[in-house]
């Protein structure tokens, strides 16, 4: 019952149709019991009920997949369930103006699971940086996290490597499901940098071994180490922190100090929560994702989740300065995986093209 079909596709199926099925079971049951109370009633009370017994159920599995299973719910109870019922009802009553919300319901489906999901922006922007004696180029890109390839994708590719960037980063969270870890290492083969490409690992990475999976991609993983490079005249210091020990001061300041010396200090980091490790600290900008921007969000008003500890400002993605350090976070390019709905509602995949530039 999606438009978007992957490796998960069959268990995902399989746990919309037992949702379908317990609403309109609990339905049913009411009307046959209580059969004074009415249809309306009786489906009224099937979608609590519903709600309340997969909502329990997520709560016991716990963890990112029991809230992924929760929010498979209500996006099927919503889009699936009450669009057939609605049908049903404009059958029954006769009432062909009943099919205006179930075909409303069913667009907005395909809006999040087709048409958002695959709309990308390329956000162009430029950062001014005291001590810099020429322009850097970068291309941040973060949050793959794909069950497969899409136009999308290569097009995201496209326009890094129009940019000609000096340097790309990659700030975690690679596949959904490892039946595609070749595909995407030749993926990242494809992303060109004029003088180096750096990647740190992300929560849904930790089944990886990340060095051996980023062999021969072009890509070094930095998850607490450093290096030192000259790009276009310029001395710049790229640091990276692991999901395990973005909050360890103590280890930045440790890489900071064997850096040494530099003309800009770049930090990646997976979560932007690390602004708070950085505080204080001689680092000009810190590269992060994980967040997707929120994924699902109102049109208006920002992200409702964003499962970090910033601002829902900084977590929506884009470029903050936050007491001298500026903040970039990236929307990224994917999903949710896991039992999770695949999909993303006002909130478009990026790639963030930036340009340092001297202050």
């Amino acid at each position: 019952m999606s438009f978007y079909w992957n490796a998960f596709g069959p268990v995902n199926l399989g746990l919309d149709l037992a949702i379908t099925f317990t609403f309109y079971a609990l339905a049913f049951i009411h009307r046959r019991r209580w059969p004074d109370s009415g249809l309306v009633a009786a489906c009224r009370r099937g979608l609590i009920g519903a709600v309340l017994l997969w909502v329990l159920a997520g709560a016991f599995v716990g963890g990112i997949v029991g809230f992924s299973l929760i929010v498979r719910t209500f996006w099927t109870l919503f889009t699936v369930a009450i669009p057939l019922l609605l049908v049903f009802f404009a059958i029954r009553l006769k009432k062909a103006v009943l099919l205006l919300p179930a075909l409303l319901l069913l667009v907005f489906k395909f809006y999040g699971e087709v048409y958002e999901p695959n709309n990308l922006e390329v956000q162009r922007a430029s950062i001014a940086v005291k001590g810099l004696k020429v322009p850097i180029k970068i291309a941040h890109i973060s949050d793959l996290q794909t069950d497969d390839l899409r136009a999308m994708h290569l097009e995201a590719q496209r326009s890094v490597n129009d940019f000609a960037p000096d340097l790309i980063f990659f700030t975690g969270d690679l596949i959904n499901h490892p039946s595609i870890e070749s595909e995407i290492q030749v993926y990242l083969r494809g992303f060109k940098s004029r003088s180096g490409s750096f990647a740190v690992s992300g929560n849904i990475d930790m089944h990886l071994n990340l060095s051996e999976f980023y062999k021969d991609t072009g890509f070094t993983v930095l998850d607490g180490d450093f290096r030192k490079i000259k790009v276009e005249g310029n001395s710049v210091g790229v640091v990276g922190l692991g999901l395990d020990n973005f909050a360890d001061r103590s280890l930045l300041v440790s890489l900071l100090e064997k850096l040494g010396r530099v003309d800009v200090t770049l930090l990646l980091s997976h979560v932007p929560d690390t602004m708070a490790t950085a505080k204080g600290l001689s680092v000009t900008a810190l590269f992060s994702g994980h967040t997707h921007g929120g994924q699902m969000c109102p049109p208006w008003g920002g992200p409702i989740l964003t499962l970090s500890g910033v601002s829902r400002k900084i977590a929506a993605g884009g470029i903050q300065q936050v007491e001298g350090l500026s903040v970039v976070v990236s929307r990224g390019l994917g999903m949710e995986g896991h039992v999770a709905p695949r999909v993303r509602t006002f909130c478009r995949p990026q790639v963030l093209l930036l340009e340092l530039k001297p202050r």
